[in-house]
């Protein structure tokens, strides 16, 4: 028995035993399988030595067919270590040569397989096409789908709210009978959106009224022209269905038979041409969604690249250049007031476009050159992008870019130093400018200040000063006294659109938040503490509360009256119905114990008893003139509606737009720099404004 041990270890067999029985082949068939290799003797009798399981890696790693293959699968396995560990000796070299070059230490980077990294740049690539194809899909330039669709149509389909009835005679209207509404047109609306060129429309009315007709009318031609005469019917407008609304329609559907044409992305006409759908929408809401259209406007202007400032190594034309800025800025202004009064967020943020300097052509001096007879002076476009800015920087800081709500000092700090900008872009107007571009500003100064000190996301009710309340209480009367004043006159009420009612409801909706917080502050004088803040009576405040419900009540009125759209004067009489009751419950009180005595407001003549009568505003009687003399609080300056220190005992003049503030920029940059420093920590930095409408 040990012998035989001996000679085994001494002769030892040569044979390998294999790990498994058979392979695939032989045990389907279930033949004896030798395991010879590359493949056993039974696949290669059968001819299928490439269908041996020995031949393939059909099994899992450890339990390889021979001993051979389980070699050669470790030395794999060792070499891809090595490789791994050579990779990594060159990353920390590397980092350790960005520490010393720059004295930081570099980015971890965790190792990627390839197959992972060409997944994720697969799923990126996709990504991408999907952003591009939510403009390009539907562009003139795209061959995919379908033929029939097309950017416009897209357009088209989603925003309008409305069908256009279909109109077949399509003749042009005398050319006498245009002039009055080209001409309202472009010093009532060109002048503060100056994106189009004036010469060149001139150019395509005549173009449009040659005789004999010829084959040099565009269709960018039809569509401005149409659209303007539009734009200007519909300002005219005083009831839906009269003369003027019907003309607006007549225009519109025409202009909608070459829309295909002349709205398409990837060109500067296109933006052009849908500004003035945008333009349109503002004066008849009733068929056009202007929010939607104006973010497809945005959207053109950015992969357009309007937003950015061209290279420097780029040479521009000068008026290429100028028309740029107007078209981006157009659209800016425009994105920020429909935005803005319908309360939703903007296009793109201030940040996206820092850097875009404002348009520079067509200055007063430009304007009355020989060469350039046709233009008009767009210096007040200028104003209106100052004032736009002031806005967009607020409104996007207090609604969207805030996660907490401010305390008291944070919120008062940062209103004071959006008045003072507010302040200093009124001080730029100049005082020759028209009767009509003055009220139409001194409406937006009366509405930024009213925005400022109103309650917003992360301003709650309680954390406004008493200060700032009773200047919105002062601000939200004049607004409703100037803004009731355009409405009923009709050659102010053509510079009003939809978005202007829209900010009345708001400030409408703030003046209740902010009586129902401090009702005894703003009508009886009285603060908590019981100390009295304002000289004025109780019986003027309260009347003046009186008369800003009235005054919204035939405002809100005006979009019923023009556009059919009555939810607004709905909404507003039924939720102030309540603070509406509760005032006149006080006037009566302090009517009572101050009868033989003169208040500063006329006792309104009470409601007469109706069945149908609703018991609101109306009771009101501003249908003559009225006889205010109602005193601002302690604390305010007439010229402004506020300051921090000094009394005005002195009544406020009936229109300060009729006045040239003589507040210096040196004691405003005095003021700015003080609130800077107080603003409430994590803000952002307040942009220094130099307000480019007020030089030259």
């Amino acid at each position: 028995m040990a012998k035989e041990s001996i000679e085994a270890l001494l002769h030892p067999s040569l044979k390998v035993s294999r790990p498994v029985a058979a392979c695939s082949r032989c045990r389907s068939n279930k033949v004896k399988c030798d395991g010879k290799l590359p493949a056993c003797s039974a696949c290669e009798r059968a001819g299928k030595p490439r269908e041996c399981s020995s031949a393939n890696d059909d099994f899992a790693r450890g339990k390889e067919r021979s001993y051979v293959a389980a070699l050669e699968t470790a030395v794999q396995r060792l070499q891809r270590k090595i490789d791994d560990n050579k990779m990594e000796g060159f990353i920390s070299r590397r980092d350790s040569l960005i520490m010393l070059a720059h004295g930081r230490p570099a980015l971890q980077r965790r190792a990627v397989s390839s197959i992972r990294r060409k997944e994720a740049g697969s799923v990126d690539e996709l990504v991408s096409d999907f952003g591009f194809l939510t403009v390009n899909a539907t562009s003139r330039d795209f061959q995919g789908f379908s033929s029939t669709m097309s950017f416009a149509k897209m357009l088209k389909a989603i925003s309008l709210q409305k069908d256009l009835p279909v109109f077949t005679d399509t003749a042009l209207p005398p050319r006498y009978s245009i002039s009055s509404l080209i001409d309202d047109y472009f010093e009532n609306v060109h002048v503060l959106l100056p994106y189009l060129s004036e010469t060149d429309f001139l150019a395509s009315v005549s173009r449009i009224y040659q005789e004999p007709p010829t084959g040099g009318v565009s269709s960018f031609d039809i569509w401005s022209f149409r659209l303007i005469l539009a734009i200007s019917s519909a300002s005219l407008c005083r009831n839906k269905g009269d003369e003027h609304y019907n003309a607006a329609v007549y225009n519109l559907s025409l202009a909608m038979n070459v829309i295909e044409h002349v709205i398409h992305p990837g060109s500067i006409a296109g933006i052009q041409a849908l500004l003035l759908l945008v333009q349109y929408s503002l004066v008849d809401p009733e068929h056009f969604d202007s929010w939607y259209l104006v973010g497809m406007a945005a959207r053109l202007v950015v992969d357009l690249g309007l937003h950015c400032e061209p290279a420097a190594e780029t040479k521009l034309p000068k008026q290429v250049l100028d028309l740029r800025r107007r078209i981006f800025y157009c659209t800016y202004a425009l994105d920020r007031l429909i935005s803005m009064s319908l309360g939703l967020a903007f296009s793109f943020t201030d940040d996206s476009a820092p850097n875009v300097l404002l348009p520079t052509l067509a200055t007063d001096q430009e304007a009355r050159s020989p060469t350039q007879l046709f233009l008009r002076s767009v210096r007040p476009s200028l104003f209106l992008f100052d004032i736009r800015r002031v806005q967009s920087a607020f409104y996007q800081r207090t609604t969207f870019s805030a996660r907490e709500k401010w305390t008291l000092n944070d919120a008062g700090a940062y209103a004071s130093s959006t008045l003072d900008d507010i302040r200093a872009w009124h001080s730029t107007l100049p005082p020759h400018f028209s009767q009509k571009r003055l009220q139409a500003f001194y409406l937006e100064y009366l509405y930024t200040q009213a925005l400022a000190v109103s309650p917003n996301q992360v301003v709650p009710v309680t954390s406004i000063r008493d200060a700032h309340k009773l200047l919105f209480f002062q601000c939200a009367i004049q607004f409703s006294e100037q803004l009731r004043s355009m409405v009923q006159n009709a050659e102010l009420r053509t510079c009003l659109c939809y978005a202007d009612f829209c900010r009345a409801r708001y400030v409408s909706r703030q003046f209740q938040s902010i009586m129902w917080a401090g009702i005894n502050l703003l009508v009886r004088g009285r603060q908590t503490n019981g100390s009295s803040v304002n000289a004025t009576s109780p019986l003027a405040n309260c009347n003046g509360a009186l008369l800003f419900l009235g005054n919204m009540s035939q405002i809100l009125e005006w979009p019923k009256q023009r556009w059919g759209i009555g939810a607004l004067q709905e909404t507003f009489e039924r939720e102030s119905a309540v603070l509406l009751a509760r005032l006149t419950t006080i006037q009566q009180e302090y009517s009572a114990s101050q009868m033989p005595a003169t208040s500063s407001f006329a006792p309104p003549p009470q409601p007469h008893n109706s069945a149908t009568s609703r018991p609101g505003p109306q009771h009101v009687d501003l249908s003559q003139p009225l006889q205010m003399n109602y005193s601002p609080p302690r604390g305010y300056d007439s010229r402004y509606g506020y300051t921090a220190e000094s009394v005005n005992d002195a009544a406020p003049y009936a229109n300060p737009a009729m006045h040239h503030s003589n507040l210096s920029r040196g004691t405003w940059d005095e003021r700015t720099e003080q609130s800077n420093s107080e603003l409430p920590p994590g803000t952002l930095p307040r942009r220094s404004y130099h307000f480019t409408g007020g030089q030259g």
